[in-house]
C-alpha cells in the first residue's frame, strides 16, 4: 500500500491528465444547456428538470418535455472544432475566437429568450413580422402593469449588464487558458464523431431542426423558418387591405329594428375552455355556473351556452373582441394594425355603427389608468366610433387600482358607469366592457362590497406591485378565484338590471388563461346568450349553443368572427324587419388566404 506521501505526490499529476478534457467537455455542456435554460425557467411549473425519457426518439429525436439537456448545432460546432484547430491557435486567434463565438453565442441565447417567451405564453411559433409589433407596442403596457419605477429599470438593467460581462469573461478565460494541446486523441476522435452526428441529425430534417422540442436544434434553422413565415404574414397583410366589409355588412340598408332592447356585450377577460378541460377547475367551475344559473333564472333569466373559437391564445384581447364586433378574422398585431390604419380614414362597418345606425347609444367603458397617447386615442375612436368614452376621470374613483391595467375593481367601473347612463337618459344602449378582474396574475383581488360605492374609499390599502414569482399551484387558486369574483359581480350585475326588462347580455371569452392552460386545451372560450326573452334566446340552439350556463359538447359552437353575423341575423329575425335575411358568415368576411390559423398575440 502506497504512504500518504506517495499518494498525494501522484494524486495531482494522475488528475492532470485528465483535467483538460474534463473542463473541456463541462464547457461544452454547460454552455449548450444554458441556451435551453429559458424555455425551461419559463414552463418549470408544468416540467421536470430531468428529461423524460421512454423511448430512444425521446433521447436522439426531440420530446416535449422542456428540459436543458439538449444541444445547439452552432454553438456545439465551434466548441468541437475548437480542438481540431489546434496547431493554429496563437494567444491572438484565440481571444478573436472567442469573441466571435461570444457574439454568435449572444444572438443564440437571445433567440432562445424570445422563442421561450413565444412558444410559452402564446403556444405559437415564433414570427418576428407579427411579434415585433407586439414586443415594440407591448414593452410599455408591460412596465406600466409592473408598476416598474426608475430605479426598478436601473436594477433591471445594471444586472443583464453584469451577466453578460460575466459570461463573456467565462468565455474568453475558457477559450485562451483551456490547454488544448494536451487534450487527448480520443478526445479528438469523440469531437469528430459528435461533429458528424451533429450534422447528419440536424441536416437530414432542417425543419425539425427548427423545433425546440428537438434533441438537436439550429440557430440557422430556426431563422430561416422564422423568416419564410414572416414573409407569409406579411403577404397575408395584403388580404386586409383588400376586403369589401361595406359590401358584407350593409345591414344598415337591408334591415331595421323595430323593438330596441338595451344590448350589453361583455368580455371576460382570460375566460377559456380550459375550466371544462382540467380536473382543478372544472368541478368548482360547474357548481359555480349552476348556482349562477340558478339565480338568473329565479330572477326571470333565460341563459344558452356556447363555446367560440378565438383567434388569439392567452393575450391580445383587442384583436379577440374587434374580430367579434367586426365580423373579421383577427390573429396577430400587424393584421390588426393593418386594419386599424385603413379605417382611420373611413368607418368600418362594425355591430357597434350598425346599432348606432338603428338609433343606439355606443358606449365604451375604458377604466384602464394607463392613458393612450393622443394618435392612439384618435385611432381607437375611428375605428370602434363610440358615441362616449367613460374612461377613468369619468368614474372619479380614489381607491386603490388593481391588476395590469391598473383599474379599478370591476364592481366599482361597471356601476359607476351604469349610474351615469341613467343619468344621461341615453337610449337604447349598446355596452361594452372587458373585464379587468381576471386578467393574469388574478391576485391580489380587490374586495367585494355589498355596496360598491364604498369600494371609493383611498385608506383601503394599496395591494402589492405585481412582478413576483407564483407557484404553479398558486395560479391555480388565484384565476379559480378571480372567475368566481367575476361571475359574482357580472351575476349582480345582470340582476340589477331591474327596469331593463328586454335587456340582452352576451358574455364572451376573449382567450384561454395564460399559465394554468396549455396548446392542448384549445382556442374556445364559453359565449353565454342571458334575456329575459326566453324566444330569443333558444334561437340560439341552432347554431350548437345549450340551454343553461354550461355546455355538455366542447366542440367550438362558433368563431369569434362569427359571431356578428349570428347575433344580427337573431336580432333582426327576433325584433326587426328585412329585405334580404342577414347571412350567418361561421369565418366572418371571407379572405383571400386558405384557412386563417391563429398566430401569435401581445400579451393583453
Amino acid at each position: 500500500m502506497p504512504d500518504a506521501e506517495e499518494t498525494s505526490r501522484h494524486t495531482p499529476k494522475h488528475l492532470a491528465r485528465f483535467a483538460p478534457a474534463f473542463l473541456y467537455w463541462a464547457g461544452f455542456l454547460a454552455l449548450n444547456f444554458l441556451l435551453f435554460l429559458p424555455l425551461y425557467l419559463l414552463n418549470y411549473q408544468n416540467a421536470s428538470f430531468l428529461p423524460r425519457i421512454t423511448s430512444i426518439q425521446d433521447v436522439l429525436v426531440s420530446r416535449s418535455n422542456p428540459d436543458i439537456f439538449r444541444l445547439n448545432l452552432e454553438i456545439s460546432l465551434l466548441i468541437l472544432a475548437f480542438p481540431l484547430l489546434r496547431r493554429f491557435w496563437t494567444p491572438v486567434a484565440r481571444r478573436w475566437y472567442a469573441r466571435i463565438f461570444f457574439l454568435i453565442y449572444l444572438l443564440t441565447l437571445i433567440y432562445a429568450i424570445y422563442e421561450g417567451a413565444i412558444t410559452s405564453l402564446y403556444h405559437v411559433t415564433p414570427n418576428i413580422f407579427n411579434d415585433y409589433q407586439f414586443i415594440v407596442g407591448g414593452i410599455g403596457f408591460l412596465f406600466d402593469g409592473l408598476r416598474l419605477n426608475g430605479w426598478h429599470l436601473f436594477a433591471i438593467g445594471l444586472t443583464v449588464i453584469i451577466f453578460l460581462a460575466l459570461l463573456y469573461k467565462l468565455i474568453l478565460i475558457w477559450f485562451t487558458r483551456l490547454p488544448v494541446e494536451r487534450l487527448s486523441r480520443v478526445t479528438r476522435y469523440v469531437a469528430v464523431a459528435a461533429i458528424i452526428m451533429l450534422l447528419g441529425v440536424s441536416l437530414s430534417d432542417r425543419r425539425a431542426a427548427a423545433q425546440p422540442e428537438s434533441v438537436v436544434n439550429s440557430l440557422s434553422a430556426k431563422i430561416t423558418a422564422n423568416m419564410q413565415a414572416s414573409l407569409i404574414a406579411r403577404e397575408e397583410i395584403e388580404s386586409y387591405t383588400r376586403i369589401r366589409p361595406q359590401e358584407t355588412y350593409n345591414y344598415n340598408k337591408t334591415t331595421r329594428l323595430l323593438r330596441r332592447p338595451n344590448i350589453y356585450l361583455i368580455f371576460v377577460e382570460s375566460y377559456g375552455s380550459v375550466l371544462y378541460k382540467r380536473p382543478h377547475f372544472v368541478d368548482a367551475y360547474k357548481a359555480l355556473m349552476q348556482q349562477t344559473e340558478a339565480r338568473l333564472q329565479e330572477a326571470g333569466w333565460t341563459t344558452e351556452t356556447g363555446l367560440s373559437t378565438s383567434p388569439t391564445w392567452g393575450g391580445g384581447s383587442w384583436m379577440a373582441y374587434t374580430s367579434a364586433e367586426f365580423g373579421l378574422h383577427i390573429g396577430s398585431q400587424p393584421q390588426f394594425l393593418a386594419i386599424e390604419e385603413r379605417y382611420i380614414r373611413e368607418p368600418y362597418p362594425s355591430l357597434g355603427r350598425y346599432l348606432q345606425s338603428q338609433g343606439y347609444w355606443h358606449v365604451r367603458l375604458a377604466p384602464i389608468e394607463r392613458k393612450l397617447g393622443y394618435d392612439q386615442q384618435v385611432a381607437n375612436d375611428a375605428l370602434y366610433g363610440p358615441d362616449q368614452w367613460i374612461f377613468p376621470q369619468d368614474l372619479d374613483y380614489r381607491g386603490p387600482v388593481y391588476g395590469w391595467g391598473p383599474s379599478p375593481p370591476d364592481q366599482f367601473s361597471m356601476n359607476k358607469a351604469r349610474e351615469i347612463l341613467e343619468t344621461e337618459k341615453k337610449t337604447p344602449l349598446f355596452f361594452f366592457y372587458l373585464t379587468q378582474g381576471s386578467h393574469y396574475p388574478w391576485a391580489p383581488l380587490p374586495p367585494y362590497l355589498d355596496d360598491w360605492r364604498d369600494l371609493n374609499d383611498p385608506d383601503w390599502p394599496s395591494p402589492p406591485p405585481l412582478g413576483e414569482p407564483i407557484s404553479h399551484s398558486d395560479n391555480i387558486e388565484h384565476y379559480r378565484s378571480a372567475i368566481e369574483y367575476q361571475w359574482q359581480n357580472l351575476g349582480d350585475f345582470i340582476l340589477s338590471t331591474s327596469e331593463e326588462e328586454d335587456a340582452i347580455f352576451i358574455l364572451i371569452g376573449d382567450h384561454q388563461p395564460p399559465r394554468v392552460s396549455r396548446k392542448e386545451d384549445g382556442y374556445e372560450t364559453p359565449i353565454h346568450i342571458i334575456t329575459r326573452d326566453a324566444d330569443f334566446a333558444r334561437q340560439f340552439e341552432r347554431y350548437g349553443f345549450e340551454p343553461g350556463m354550461l355546455v355538455s359538447d366542447l366542440d367550438a359552437d362558433i368563431k369569434h368572427e362569427g359571431f356578428y353575423s349570428m347575433f344580427v341575423r337573431e336580432l333582426v329575425d327576433a325584433y326587426g324587419s328585412s329585405i334580404i335575411p342577414p347571412a350567418y358568415l361561421p369565418d366572418g368576411i371571407r379572405l383571400d388566404i386558405p384557412n386563417p390559423t391563429p398566430t401569435p398575440s401581445p400579451s393583453s
